[in-house]
């Protein structure tokens, strides 16, 4: 086996991965400043170009005259979206969750201006508080609603606030604009949302968000149960275990969260 040529495949393999990130962050750039980046000459930045240009995968500006991400990378995009099918991703983590805490365990998402439940793992309790595929969760009473509402564009949120009907299900029901937009920043601050009886008497819910690989959140998932499972002496416990399997799910979709 030739080592040395395989090494200068791989050389070339990676240079030509790494002009691809450079021209998505850059929008688009010469073979000068390509070369400066991956401190190369210019004849070799052309020829790794050219193999790329190829392929699709970049295209030249006939104005700038510069390179930019070709066409190609659209249909590979795609192929990615069609795979990344994130019912069929976190299923097996509600699952595992759900034998944890030998409670019921929903998966929703936000379409449309309202929160869907999209999935869900019932418990085998007799008493299995479950919600039904495709029900709409009220995004202000809900854990699962004021969690992904939460994680929104204030902006955003405002407006959508702007003409939605806080109604009240029970006593502990936030109704009022203020109260509700306190409630979500403390959302963002600790990570999880709770419903404390907010939506049906003696039922708590909790829920965390799911975060994909540009950091929004679209989905949450949500565990409930009767106050005389989830109260404030044991919460800690599911809500550990909650946020865990949430941020499992949110790295399979690629999510990678920026500290400091």
């Amino acid at each position: 086996m030739n080592f040395e040529r395989d090494d200068l495949l791989v050389q070339s393999l990676d240079r030509g991965l790494e002009i691809l990130s450079i021209l998505e962050r850059k929008n688009s750039a010469s073979i000068t400043e390509l070369a400066d980046e991956l401190c190369i000459n210019k004849s070799s930045a052309s020829r790794l170009v050219d193999t790329l240009i190829q392929h699709d995968l970049v295209q030249r500006d006939n104005v700038t005259k510069k390179y930019r991400l070709g066409f190609r990378i659209l249909q590979l995009g795609e192929g990615v979206k069609r795979r990344l099918n994130v019912v069929a991703i976190a299923r097996p983590f509600l699952s595992r969750l759900c034998e944890q805490l030998n409670e019921s365990v929903h998966l929703c998402t936000f379409n449309n201006n309202m929160v869907y439940v999209v999935d869900q793992v019932r418990s085998d309790k007799p008493y299995n508080l479950s919600a039904t595929v495709g029900l709409i969760e009220p995004m202000h009473s809900s854990s699962v609603g004021k969690c992904i509402l939460a994680f929104k564009d204030p902006e955003y949120t405002e407006k959508l606030l702007g003409n939605y009907e806080m109604k009240a299900f029970t006593p502990n029901t936030i109704v009022t604009r203020e109260a509700l937009l306190k409630n979500l920043a403390e959302i963002r601050e600790q990570g999880y949302a709770l419903d404390s009886e907010e939506m049906a008497a003696g039922v708590w819910c909790i829920a965390a968000p799911i975060y994909n690989y540009k950091g929004n959140v679209q989905y949450s998932i949500g565990v409930s149960g009767p106050t005389t499972n989830i109260k404030p002496s044991n919460i800690d416990c599911y809500v550990h275990r909650l946020v865990a399997v949430a941020q499992e799910i949110s790295e399979e979709l690629r999510y990678i969260p920026i500290h400091g």
